[in-house]
């Protein structure tokens, strides 16, 4: 699936979009202090969460995609909607994965809403909307919100099968709601992917695969990989077990480099670029070498963790960075070091901490808690972007590092994402601690 280079920008620009919000007035939020000192505060994520009717009458529940410094009111994607599949799932995801979720009836009763949310997102094909716009009606036609196998596809995937299990816990009648529409989804992946060819093409001298999403997405199939991982770990599937190691092979075959030469063991995101946002290539390869029992996949994941997070620790920060590769030596043609973003880091740190879980090396979670540490200050603006006593996430570090103290749904989720693994392992919380600033 070729597309045009300039596509690759748009989306980049939509990707980040969800890190900037627009203008307007609002009572500030009063600082909530965390529990018991936890680094976990939903304070603000309580500010987002919005009660959603759909003209069904379901009654369900968003999440503000926008809130603007310094009062923070709620503000919608203008021409988009004001939530989104892509951010109520990864609000669910942390609900989830809450310790006290099966003895909070609050958050059980937000994740109920948000879950009912996801599933009324479906369209009849199997593929997810992502916006809904105020009045209840679903953005069925944008660019960024059509149901299509893109990001907010995957994404769904991935919260369903996670939160499938506890939801049979919490409401088996609802659980059952969940498990077809994730069956739904599922059959037009299989009819998508299943007969694609492991063909290859060439983009600015970089071979790359075409039977990932997109073509080449790395960063698009890795999301896709984690929600199959989900699946097929609870539902026993031949198919979809091929398919996992068809994306994984996909994802191997845009790692370029090694620990000697450049770009270090990275894992392109799309044609000839790497960015930062959303890239769980290496936490998806590692979770896929677990669970099929392939070191191949897992030393590939281990590859871009000890080599180029070591590099982009040790250098300029990177956001985004153009390749082309000539016999056979690989090169740097562009790239932004701004903007830096929670869903850069949240990442990283997801991928080090499965590092750690699987090799109980305590150099991982040392990287780890130093790749968290960018949230308290160690970072290019020497400036606190999450900040545990109100909960209130910061939607980036700009050019010139200059802070963006919007803090919308992406940046608010993925701080907490990433607070919730810190918090759950000690030795990467003592890491943390020692690199704060």
């Amino acid at each position: 699936m070729p597309r045009l280079a300039t596509l690759l920008t748009f989306l980049y620009v939509c990707a980040l979009a969800c890190s900037k919000d627009k203008g307007g007035n609002n009572h500030p939020i009063p600082p909530t202090p965390p529990k018991d000192s936890s680094l976990v505060n939903e304070a603000h994520l309580d500010h987002l969460y919005i009660p959603v009717s759909f003209p069904d009458g379901t009654q369900a529940a968003g999440i503000y995609i926008y809130s603007q410094y310094p009062d923070y009111i709620l503000t919608e994607a203008s021409g988009e909607g004001y939530t989104c599949v892509d951010d109520v799932s990864r609000a669910a995801l942390y609900f989830a994965r809450c310790p006290d979720l099966l003895t909070d009836t609050t958050k059980q009763s937000k994740l109920l809403n948000l879950m009912q949310f996801v599933v009324k997102m479906q369209s009849p094909s199997g593929y997810f909307y992502n916006f809904l716009q105020t009045g209840g009606s679903i953005n069925m036609f944008g660019p960024t919100s059509a149901a299509n196998p893109n990001w907010w596809s995957w994404r769904a995937l991935q919260t369903l099968t996670e939160v499938l299990p506890v939801m049979r816990q919490l409401n088996p009648a609802f659980a059952g709601v969940i498990d077809l529409s994730i069956q739904k989804l599922l059959a037009v992946i299989k009819s998508d992917f299943i007969p694609l060819p492991k063909t290859t093409t060439v983009f600015n001298g970089v071979t790359i695969p075409t039977w990932l999403p997109a073509g080449s997405g790395t960063d698009q199939g890795a999301t896709l990989l984690l929600g199959l991982i989900n699946y097929v770990s609870q539902n026993p599937d031949t198919a979809i077990i091929s398919l996992i190691r068809k994306m994984s092979d996909g994802l191997m075959q845009m790692q370029k480099g090694d620990s000697s030469n450049y770009p270090y063991g990275m894992i392109l995101s799309f044609q000839n670029n790497w960015h930062a946002y959303g890239a769980d290539q290496p936490f998806a390869l590692l979770s896929a070498g677990d669970f099929l029992h392939d070191v191949s996949y897992q030393n590939a994941g281990f590859r871009m963790i000890d080599d180029y997070y070591s590099w982009f620790l040790a250098n300029e920060f990177k956001s985004l960075i153009s390749v082309n590769e000539v016999n056979p030596v690989i090169s740097q043609i562009s790239g932004n070091n701004y903007e830096q973003i929670a869903y850069s880091f949240r990442p990283m740190v997801s991928a080090s901490v499965k590092a750690f879980q699987l090799s109980d090396d305590p150099k991982y979670a040392d990287l780890a808690g130093r790749l968290a540490s960018w949230f308290s200050g160690n970072n290019d603006a020497s400036s606190i972007i999450y900040d545990p006593v109100t909960g209130i996430c910061f939607d980036a570090i700009s050019t010139g590092n200059n802070v963006n103290r919007n803090s919308g749904a992406e940046s608010t989720i993925e701080a907490l994402l990433t607070f919730e693994m810190v918090e759950a392992n000690a030795a990467v919380k003592t890491a943390y601690l020692k690199f704060k600033k």
